[in-house]
């Protein structure tokens, strides 16, 4: 299959609005944490369910048409000129680093590469801008996303319990770019 990675355009977003952003999951990583006078230590766990979950984006896809434009990039990955995919990048947060704030596939094209295929041109983007470390967030629920992130060798790296609206724990992976 033959994977075309491009920049978005405007007439792309409606399109991938309408993506299905939804995952499924029989696993998940649960946190427990323990305090004390001189220590907290916090523990996530990977958690089997007792049956497959379909979990909703911590984004709402309705507000990518007003988010992408806050973006420094999005790359859209097309089969056939027709976009399957997308990253969004953003290179506010922190010098010399790149944060993917999505990196989404829709429900039809996941388990083809397409989400390695996203990640490589990220990684090129990156690169020939000068940025070292590139950054995922997903949530905790989300065990496909950490599956991929520790496959394409992101270490875990921390945590947000307040940072989607949703109330999803956000994960953080990152990794050099070389």
């Amino acid at each position: 299959m033959n994977v075309l990675i491009r920049q978005v355009v405007s007439p792309d977003i409606e399109y991938l609005a309408r993506f299905d952003h939804c995952v499924k999951s029989d696993c998940v990583w649960q946190m427990s944490q323990s305090i004390n006078e001189s220590q907290i230590q916090t523990i996530f766990n990977e958690t089997h369910l007792p049956r497959e979950m379909r979990l909703t984006y911590p984004r709402s896809p309705d507000t990518l048409e007003n988010r992408w434009k806050n973006y420094s990039s999005v790359l859209v990955a097309c089969v056939d000129k027709a976009p399957v995919g997308y990253a969004s990048i953003s290179v506010l947060f922190s010098p010399e680093m790149i944060w993917v704030n999505d990196l989404v596939v829709d429900g039809l094209w996941r388990r083809e590469g397409i989400a390695t295929s996203l990640f490589q041109a990220v990684r090129d983007w990156g690169l020939a801008r000068k940025y070292t470390r590139i950054m995922l967030e997903m949530s905790s629920k989300n065990y496909p996303a950490i599956c991929l992130a520790k496959k394409l060798g992101f270490e875990f790296t921390g945590y947000n319990d307040n940072y989607f609206s949703n109330n999803d724990i956000a994960l953080f992976f990152s990794r050099f770019l070389k």
